[in-house]
């Protein structure tokens, strides 16, 4: 690792332990912990710090206030919190990102470089996510809400979806091929393989995790971008068959208009 990004790996480290230890010392907050890859155990020297704060009911109303939902700003109350870590050369209130019906603030440090995902949560609503990285916890907090049992029909439903969505796209991404639109092209492959994963999910009764990786890269030749694409193909079609047995559906031959479009790029 070059000594920059040492640096960087150590400035946030600095960065959470002044976090963890000014929360843990505020009795605003009972608890807190980290998500996303700390939480997994998967931390990289590029991770940022998805830190999950759950507010005391006295301070609740105030901190965890929506008077919008989303916008390149915050309220002055979170402001002041953010401040006490750094100036904020970025901040954006994202809400909708936080499951347990809190806050969500984006905030990129001046000083550090460092981004912070902070989400407040009232007491009230706040449970253990799994998996975590907990910080400290004063309360207790409760074990997460049961998940909700999908039937196999609900399943299969989903799956059925899903294919026939990965086939549409798939066909349409051709077209970004035939017209030199590479870019749209290596985003819809991130659709394909999100699809792709979401039948796999499906056929285990369960919904897939939450990543931002993704295992496509930039593939620069045209043959490498027809093999990717047929390589997603393949693997569709192998999960069809096992979908349809339990119940669910898949056209026919959809492979066949894919192919016929890839036809077109040997006239170019």
């Amino acid at each position: 690792m070059s000594s920059k990004r040492e640096v960087f790996v150590q400035t946030r480290e600095c960065l959470l332990a002044k976090i963890t230890e000014s929360l843990h010392n505020d009795e605003r907050f009972v608890a807190a912990w980290l998500a996303g890859s700390y939480g997994r155990g998967e931390k990289t020297w590029q991770s940022d710090l998805d830190v999950h704060v759950v507010v005391a009911e006295a301070y609740s109303e105030s901190l965890c206030a929506k008077p919008w939902q989303s916008g390149a700003k915050t309220t002055p109350e979170r402001l002041a919190l953010f401040r006490q870590f750094g100036t904020p050369a970025i901040i954006f209130d994202s809400h909708g990102n936080n499951i347990m019906g809190g806050t969500f603030t984006y905030v990129a440090y001046q000083e550090s470089g460092q981004n912070v995902d902070w989400m407040l949560i009232p007491q009230a609503k706040a449970y253990q996510e799994r998996p975590c990285h907990l910080l400290f916890d004063r309360v207790g907090l409760p074990d997460p809400p049961a998940s909700k049992v999908e039937s196999i029909e609900e399943s299969m439903q989903r799956a059925s979806i899903q294919i026939g969505f990965f086939w549409m796209i798939a066909a349409s991404n051709v077209q970004n091929l035939l017209k030199g639109h590479l870019s749209q092209y290596h985003m819809l492959l991130m659709w394909l393989e999100e699809s792709i994963r979401e039948v796999q999910a499906a056929l285990k009764g369960e919904y897939p995790q939450f990543t931002k990786a993704s295992r496509i890269q930039l593939y620069t030749t045209q043959e490498e971008q027809i093999a990717a694409l047929r390589r997603l193909c393949d693997k569709m079609e192998n999960l069809m068959p096992s979908v349809v047995e339990m119940g669910g559906s898949a056209p026919q031959n959809p492979r066949v208009v894919v192919e016929k479009r890839l036809e077109l790029l040997t006239e170019l």
